[in-house]
């Protein structure tokens, strides 16, 4: 399901999301950023060096349906960047997964 990254109102890029574990609401998804994150990108980088992933504790993360309809994880919303590798993730937990299902 394609959705947007957001960062308080700062729309930082966009996710194909995908399930990944049925039972605990998650799903994750590669980033596909705009020039917003380059506001952020260095200190999502230090959060993944200190603790693995830059999560709602740093940031104001949001996820919203390519509808506007905006997804309220339980289990929250991080953002794995490294500078070493060439990959930039986003993680999600705690959700009801029937909205992605009904493609709403």
């Amino acid at each position: 399901m394609k959705c947007y990254l957001y960062i308080d109102n700062d729309k930082i890029g966009k996710v194909d999301f995908k399930v990944i574990d049925e039972s605990m609401g998650a799903i994750s998804g590669e980033l596909i950023t705009n020039e917003n994150y380059g506001k952020y990108k260095l200190t999502v980088q230090q959060h993944f060096q200190l603790k693995g992933i830059s999560n709602i504790e740093d940031f104001n993360f949001r996820i919203t349906l390519e509808n506007g309809t905006e997804l309220n994880p339980a289990g929250g919303i991080g953002v794995i960047d490294s500078a070493e590798f060439n990959e930039l993730k986003v993680e999600s937990a705690g959700l009801d997964l029937s909205i992605f299902r009904s493609g709403k």
